[in-house]
C-alpha cells in the first residue's frame, strides 16, 4: 500500500504575498458568512442591504450606478432588485428626460427597514473587527485605502517588465 501521507501535504506557496491573499480571502468569507447570519434575521441578503445602503445614501440612482458602486453586473442586479421589488422595499422608476434610464428609489417601507437595519449591521462590523484595537483598525483602513488605489500607468509597466 502506498503511504498517503506525502500526498495530504498542504500546499506550499512560494511567495508570502500569496498566504496574504489567502489569509484575506478566508478572513473575507467568515466575515460576509456572519453578516449573513446577522443580516438573515431581517429577511436581507448582504447584497440586498448593499443596495438598500447604496440607495439610501443617495436617495435613489440609476440602475448602471448602483452596478457600478456594488461592483456587479446589471444582469446580476436585476435580480437583487427584482427581489426587493417583491418585498415592497424598493421601486423602479423611469427617469423624466431619458426614458432609457432607470432609476432604483426606496419605498417607504424599505427607507424603515434600512434605518432599523443599520445598527444591527454597525454592531455585527463591529463584532468581526472586535479583536483589532483602535488604531490597529485605522492602520488596516489606510493600507486597504491603498490597495485599493487605481494604479498607475507607470507602475503597471513596472510589473508588467
Amino acid at each position: 500500500m502506498k503511504n498517503v501521507s506525502a500526498n495530504n501535504k498542504r500546499p506550499f506557496f512560494s511567495t508570502y504575498t500569496t498566504s496574504l491573499w489567502i489569509r484575506f480571502l478566508r478572513f473575507n468569507l467568515q466575515s460576509h458568512k456572519k453578516l449573513e447570519t446577522d443580516l438573515e434575521k431581517l429577511g436581507l441578503t448582504p447584497p440586498q442591504f448593499y443596495v438598500l445602503a447604496t440607495i439610501g445614501y443617495a436617495g435613489g440612482l440609476p440602475f448602471g450606478e448602483i452596478g457600478a458602486k456594488m461592483m456587479v453586473t446589471v444582469s446580476n442586479l436585476t435580480g437583487i432588485v427584482d427581489r426587493l421589488e417583491e418585498k415592497k422595499l424598493v421601486q423602479r422608476k423611469r427617469d423624466d428626460k431619458d426614458r432609457r434610464v432607470v432609476h432604483v428609489i426606496m419605498t417607504e417601507k424599505g427607507a424603515k427597514l434600512y434605518k432599523s437595519t443599520i445598527p444591527i449591521f454597525e454592531k455585527s462590523i463591529a463584532e468581526i473587527f472586535q479583536r483589532l484595537e483602535g488604531p490597529q483598525q485605522k492602520e488596516l483602513s489606510t493600507l486597504l485605502r491603498k490597495l485599493n488605489e487605481p494604479r498607475s500607468a507607470d507602475s503597471e509597466k513596472a510589473t508588467r517588465v
